[in-house]
């Protein structure tokens, strides 16, 4: 399999142990290679370019644990590269049937400075790298079907920006990331899971150019993330999306919590992910059916706007009524997530912005 198009030039390895990473020196913020027209290409130089560091996919795990050393540890606002598993790597999935022994960990943890518990961290996601084949599975009960699926497994070519699926049909890429969040205090959840700390959302909209807004609960965050998907479609129903190998380029910044100055911010209420995308705040419920974790994603959605506009509980939702979406994550895990969609234009003060966007996303396969 072609991999991802990692740079090799300007490797520089630093440290030693678990926090011995690659820092890649990159040509300013989008990358190694850029066309110069005709197809042709031309290399940056690179002999000033700020150094990336990269954490490899060796540094994973299936849980996110607050125990394990942090791979890697970051200012705020500073960029740093990810690699990511999929269903292909190590090339178990063509050697056997048996897809049940196939796993999707995450990579990490990343610690960020002066990140401490009670704050919200914005999870910016610049760009995303995906290889050239992914891979999907269904297993029998599993799934969204009545009735089941059976065993079965089915890889993937991607070219010119498409997944070839089977007898003509090629669906569109559109990467995103499914796994990413936080380690929680006092339990390690596996990285299949979805809750408070963020986790295998299956959110289509964490997307280059997308930030999650993730409550902290131990020093430094402890940030993983990984399954990387070349497409899927709301619900991944039957039980992955097309899963690929990749790389996701992200920086991290402690952000306000519109609540907390607010009007209706209530004492014990528990911070929930949010997902900023396109233009659009996404509040993010979990639970073990879809109306569980609907409900929850609609009482975040109304906190926020109601917290923003001042209106009472009544007004509030009427206007989420009239132009919010609620709408599917992912309903094939033992815990639902569910997702609510709001226009950011709805909302006087864009919630947890950062004084300066980045406007240099990009999702790149070849």
């Amino acid at each position: 399999m072609k991999k991802i198009d990692t740079v090799h030039h300007g490797w520089v390895h630093e440290g030693t142990g678990r926090e011995a990473v690659l820092r890649e020196q990159l040509p300013g913020d989008i990358g190694a290679r850029e066309t110069a027209g005709h197809g042709s290409e031309s290399r940056h130089d690179v002999s000033a370019a700020p150094k990336l560091a990269r954490v490899s996919y060796e540094h994973t795990s299936l849980s996110f644990d607050a125990a394990v050393a942090p791979v890697l540890t970051v200012d705020q606002g500073e960029q740093f590269w990810m690699d990511a598993r999929s269903l292909l790597t190590g090339g178990l999935f063509e050697r056997t049937g048996e897809y049940e022994k196939l796993s999707i960990p995450v990579t990490g943890p990343i610690a960020v400075r002066g990140v401490k518990p009670g704050d919200l961290l914005r999870v910016d996601i610049h760009e995303i790298r995906i290889a050239d084949r992914g891979a999907m599975v269904t297993m029998p009960g599993r799934g969204g079907f009545s009735g089941g699926l059976g065993r079965a497994g089915q890889a993937l070519e991607i070219v010119d920006g498409h997944v070839v699926f089977d007898d003509g049909i090629t669906v569109p890429v559109r990467p995103m990331v499914g796994k990413i969040g936080v380690a929680p205090v006092g339990e390690r959840p596996n990285s299949s899971t979805v809750g408070i700390h963020g986790g295998n959302m299956d959110c289509k909209d964490v997307m280059a150019g997308a930030a999650v807004v993730l409550p902290v609960q131990v020093d430094g965050a402890m940030l993983y993330a990984g399954d990387l998907h070349a497409a899927q479609g709301d619900g991944e129903c039957c039980l992955t999306a097309v899963e690929v190998e990749g790389s996701v380029r992200l920086s991290c910044r402690v952000v306000t919590d519109p609540l907390v100055s607010g009007s209706v911010k209530s004492d014990g209420d528990t911070r929930r992910p949010v997902v900023l995308s396109g233009g659009q705040v996404i509040t993010i419920g979990d639970g073990d059916s879809l109306d569980e974790a609907a409900r929850l994603a609609l009482d975040d959605m109304l906190a926020l706007l109601q917290a923003d506009r001042g209106w009472s509980r009544e007004k509030t939702a009427m206007l989420l009524s009239a132009a919010a979406d609620v709408s599917v994550s992912q309903l094939v895990n033992a815990r639902m997530s569910a997702k609510v969609t709001l226009a950011s234009r709805y909302f006087r003060t864009a919630p947890f912005a950062l004084p300066s966007s980045d406007t240099n996303a990009q999702v790149s396969n070849v």
